[in-house]
């Protein structure tokens, strides 16, 4: 079972990924890169990634922690961009959130060749 948390403040959109993720700090003073479930992709990819995550903590691969995260959509409304602003709006409810690790690179496949 995933811990619940409470969005207490959006911070930033992060302009990675097809979902538009976004990084907020919730009521246990954690900081967390949130994917809204009123994305694109809809709930059934948040799903899909809950699903594929714990399989590959029980797996013993280095997953960040996951948690829903309840998000108010009146945390967007003082955000300038229309589209991160709708995207909170639509988002209301239970989200997907993961522990945000400051220090990470984002992936990137040619590093590996």
């Amino acid at each position: 079972m995933l811990k619940e948390v409470i969005a207490t403040r959006f911070i930033a959109p992060l302009r990675e990924g097809g979902s538009l993720p976004g990084l907020i700090e919730a009521d246990d003073l954690g900081t967390y890169a949130l994917k809204f479930s009123g994305a694109g992709q809809g709930r059934k990819t948040l799903v899909a990634e809950v699903v594929c995550g714990e399989l590959a903590r029980r797996l013993g691969l280095r997953v960040p922690r996951l948690v829903t995260v309840e998000l108010d959509p009146v945390l967007g409304l003082g955000e300038p961009d229309p589209e991160v602003q709708q995207l909170l709006k639509s988002s209301g409810g239970t989200n997907l959130g993961t522990d945000f690790l400051s220090g990470a690179l984002g992936f990137d496949p040619l590093a590996f060749e």
